[in-house]
């Protein structure tokens, strides 16, 4: 990406955390990245191609964070472990983000072929719960239910733990318990 697309990503991420979505016309976010007010329209077309362009931004940071030494050849518990516990790492390591990911998710302002596209990349968590059903290890529901489910409540692990203030062992605990409660809700 040039790197004036990605100071006004950048711009609009802390601006839009900070005012808001719509509190935030595009020439603060111009100004706030640095440059020129009509630039922004030079790399997006309108706001809200740079509103699909930051939730992409985000989402892509949140996968690669997830994916990350992901265990391929791990039993199924061990792979969806391992996104229990990556997905709470980046809501709290990289909490802004993740509330504004997560705003951004629930809007209304994330364009379908952008949210479509963003599915298709998760696809992979997907598959590994009809892998589950199909084995007999998860019960056998809706596997877009059960991935519901699932990511419901790892946003409810990072909530907790944020308006909590965990760190270290308690941290620890609280994830680690909040994974056996979910894993013994949804399997056989």
């Amino acid at each position: 990406m040039n790197d004036k697309a990605t100071q006004l990503i950048e711009a609009s991420i802390d601006l839009f955390a900070q005012e808001g979505f719509w509190n935030t016309p595009t020439s603060r976010i111009a100004k706030h990245a640095g440059v020129a007010t009509g630039t922004l329209f030079n790399y997006f077309a309108s706001k809200d191609a740079l509103i699909d362009a930051v939730y992409k931004q985000l989402k892509a940071e949140w996968l690669a964070h997830l994916l990350a030494g992901f265990p391929q050849a791990g039993t199924l518990k061990e792979r969806v472990e391992h996104i229990w516990f990556r997905h709470i790492e980046w809501g709290l390591r990289f909490s802004v983000r993740y509330s504004l990911m997560m705003q951004l998710k629930l809007s209304n302002l994330v364009s379908q072929e952008v949210q479509q596209s963003q599915e298709a990349e998760l696809a992979f968590a997907y598959d590994l719960i009809v892998e589950g059903i199909a084995d007999g290890v998860l019960i056998d529901v809706d596997p877009a239910y059960l991935g519901q489910i699932f990511y419901v409540q790892m946003e409810a692990a990072v909530s907790y733990a944020t308006e909590h203030n965990l760190a270290d062992m308690p941290l620890t605990r609280h994830i680690t318990q909040g994974f056996e409660i979910f894993w013994q809700g949804v399997t056989r």
